[in-house]
């Protein structure tokens, strides 16, 4: 036995009972296996580590799903100017037709040719095609009184007045998609030339006849 194994031995007094005898190896214990120095720092240490790594998972988790979005981002595709512009007037035709279901379909008909004697075809029609100051200022202010479109006489009796709630770019999808459908072929209508009518009939209080447009635009009445 070492010196250092003699050093380490308690002489225990004999005559002790088993309760002293219990507390003293208690206190033995104790003395031989110290509380470990920093024994919860260490693991809190590791813990705060491995939430900065969940963290960081997560981030990048986010950024390569789409932010957890259910439908994903469409790939980026290039597209031509020509490609670009397509797009941009399906998107305001399909915005005319959504309007124009929801405030002229009862009156014109899904097909654009209204109703005998009452309410005027949009179809094939110089109202339409003409200037595009003429359909424009109709739906800004209203119609009244008869008209003649395509040898016909329409208007007899219910004005129609101009549909509530439209701004000026609802106005130049609604008018734009009625100048391009069925097989109409008229040039787009824009925001911004709206806008300019609107500022004409600004102080207009009453609606339109048929005769005040046709003095307004001759030329697109000059064959009827």
């Amino acid at each position: 036995m070492s010196e250092d194994e003699k050093d380490d031995i308690v002489a225990i007094p004999s005559g002790m009972s088993d309760d002293e005898l219990g507390k003293i190896h208690s206190e033995l214990n104790k003395d031989k296996h110290p509380p470990t120095v920093n024994f919860l720092r260490a693991p809190l240490v590791f813990v705060f580590l491995f939430g900065c790594l969940v963290f960081a998972c997560a981030i990048q988790l986010a950024h390569t799903t789409n932010q957890f979005s259910v439908h994903p981002p469409k790939p980026a595709v290039n597209l031509t100017p020509e490609e670009v512009e397509e797009e941009r007037m399906k998107r305001k035709l399909a915005s005319g037709l959504k309007i124009y279901n929801s405030k002229c379909i009862t009156c014109h008909q899904s097909t654009g040719l209204g109703q005998e004697g009452q309410y005027p075809p949009l179809r094939n029609s110089k109202w339409v095609l003409g200037d595009a100051g003429i359909i424009s200022k109709i739906v800004l202010k209203g119609l009244k009184g008869e008209i003649q479109v395509l040898g016909k006489t329409y208007g007899t009796a219910i004005p129609m007045p101009p549909p509530p709630d439209l701004n000026d770019r609802a106005i130049a999808d609604v008018v734009t998609y009625v100048r391009q459908a069925w097989d109409n072929n008229a040039s787009e209508v824009t925001e911004e030339q709206v806008s300019v009518f609107r500022e004409e009939v600004s102080g207009r209080t009453d609606l339109w006849s048929g005769p005040e447009l046709m003095e307004l635009y001759p030329d697109s009445f000059s064959e009827n």
